[in-house]
């Protein structure tokens, strides 16, 4: 992959709590573990604290999670410059996080290190009198719940010491997202934004200063593709739920030329759904009378619909509009000329006055092409290249992938879509943020796969109700997972069918369950 460098200004400039794990979790694809990160981390808030800290008497008060290994990387960073003294707060809690751990057995052969727990607080007040400077590492982006009376207790004793306050990343008992305070939260001099600034410092009235703290990650790995889209875009599932909770997908496609079309659409939704198929989720396909066949005998899970045979009539669209469903694809299997002009403007209208989002997909991508003022926002348009060569008029099949990149990007922003430009490195964009992901083989080059990533796309945008880019992100990730793994065992010869079935195995690992 060449060098994006270039195009970081199509990543967020805020972060939110999920971006914050995504990207480490994709980081962590790329080779740079948790030690790694929480080691560069602190030594490059060292070396900011070097600047006006030195010689300074400095006490760390580190948590048990990855912002207390953050703190603790920081204080050994510092043994040399610096007095450095470390409180571990355990509040009766044993250090589970791995990084935080390995932290932990370094400086404890090294410095004495504090333990702090309801028993010995006022520890931590004598320690903080004969401070200089106080650093947070309590708590960062992974604050969830109320704080515990002894945090709260220790919160109060830092903002009541009256000494200069530096809290990493995120003030200990702030919502990284909202800025909004837990039951208490630190009141800092200076903020340490790691990597990037998280959305509260958008929102943010308070006065204190930031600086931004480079860690060694690369910010054009946020235009790769990795596991951590999955997991941004993969939401737990109560247990309590039932299908309809679950998304609800609606796909209209097919034709008597192209039966199976629509249905691998609708395996994909109901796959990516469900995670494994077991009938979860609410699946339906809409065809052309005549197009679906026995798809009711081979996939008694999905409900089949049929629509009128010659052309898609004013009251198929109603009917259309009152079926259940999220998200929509369109297109798949569908003979060129099925939907009118007028059709598909009521159909997209409607969609649209639901909040609902649509894929446009295959056939549908050619009838927009000749009626592209219906392009629009909640809209994503999945072309190949000779696809999009009919959308744009522009022939990108010799073209640089800088030149791809920045003709997706203007097409997106200009029709306020969401564009899955496809190919071996595929372009997903919606005009202000940019993900590209590299295939390793060209597995999924085959008839009826472009079906299966327009169902998984909308399944994914169904179980969000919303996050367009987002979703169509994880779909494409998931997508050429699978082309990649079913190289390995089937090498050139899989189908359709096969991506389908097989992406029970590759997303499982996200599942999550509210108890």
């Amino acid at each position: 992959m060449q060098n994006l460098k270039e195009f970081v200004i199509y990543t967020k400039k805020y972060l939110s709590i999920g971006d914050t794990y995504a990207i480490m979790k994709n980081a962590e694809s790329f080779g740079m573990n948790r030690r790694l990160i929480a080691d560069d981390s602190g030594s490059a808030i060292a070396e900011n604290l070097k600047r006006k800290h030195r010689n300074h008497n400095i006490t760390f008060v580190c948590g048990t999670g990855g912002n207390g290994a953050i703190g603790m990387a920081a204080a050994r960073h510092m043994m040399d410059f610096a007095n450095v003294n470390v409180a571990l707060i355990t509040d009766s809690k044993p250090i589970t996080n791995e990084s935080n751990l390995f932290n932990y057995k370094i400086l404890e052969n090294i410095i004495d290190v504090t333990e702090i727990g309801t028993e010995n607080i006022q520890e931590l007040k004598r320690m903080l009198k004969k401070t200089d400077d106080i650093v947070d590492a309590i708590v960062g982006v992974g604050l969830h719940g109320r704080l515990s009376s002894t945090l709260l207790n220790i919160i109060k004793l830092i903002n009541e010491a009256n000494k200069y306050v530096i809290s990493i990343d995120v003030p200990s008992g702030i919502n990284a997202d909202t800025g909004a305070k837990n039951t208490g939260a630190v009141n800092p001099d200076l903020v340490l934004a790691i990597y990037k600034m998280k959305n509260y410092l958008s929102l943010s009235t308070a006065n204190y200063s930031t600086n931004l703290i480079s860690i060694g990650i690369p910010i054009s790995i946020e235009l790769l593709t990795g596991p951590g889209d999955v997991m941004l875009a993969t939401r737990p599932r109560s247990i309590y739920a039932n299908k309809y909770e679950h998304g609800n997908v609606l796909v209209l496609g097919g034709s008597t030329d192209y039966k199976g079309a629509p249905l691998l659409s609708g395996i994909a939704a109901e796959n990516a759904l469900a995670a494994l198929k077991t009938g979860s989720g609410y699946v339906t396909v809409m065809s052309p009378k005549g197009a679906s066949g026995d798809s009711n005998k081979a996939l008694p899970e999905l409900i089949v619909r049929n629509t009128s045979k010659e052309q898609l009539s004013d009251s198929d669209v109603i009917d259309m509009a009152r079926t259940k469903h999220d998200a929509i694809v369109i297109g798949p299997g569908l003979s060129q000329d099925y939907i009118g002009y007028e059709q598909l403007k009521a159909l997209l209208k409607l969609e649209r006055d639901k909040n609902r989002k649509i894929v446009i997909d295959a056939s549908a991508i050619r009838m927009l092409a000749r009626h592209k003022e219906l392009i629009g926002k909640d809209m994503i348009l999945t072309p190949h290249i000779g696809e999009f060569k009919q959308l744009s008029g522009i022939d990108l099949s010799k073209h640089s992938m800088d030149s791809k990149i920045n003709v997706a990007v203007d097409f997106a922003k200009n029709y306020d879509c969401t564009l899955v430009l496809k190919g071996n490195e595929t372009i997903i964009t919606d005009g202000k943020v940019l993900k590209i992901n590299k295939s390793e083989t060209p597995t999924l080059g085959t008839m009826g796969t472009g079906d299966v990533l327009s169902g998984i796309i909308a399944s994914y945008i169904a179980i969000n109700k919303g996050m367009v880019f987002e979703s169509a992100v994880a779909g494409v990730y998931v997508h050429s997972t699978i082309g990649d793994r079913l190289y390995k065992e089937v090498g050139l010869h899989a189908t359709a069918y096969d991506v389908a079935m097989a992406i029970p195995n590759v997303i499982k690992e996200f599942d999550r369950i509210n108890y």
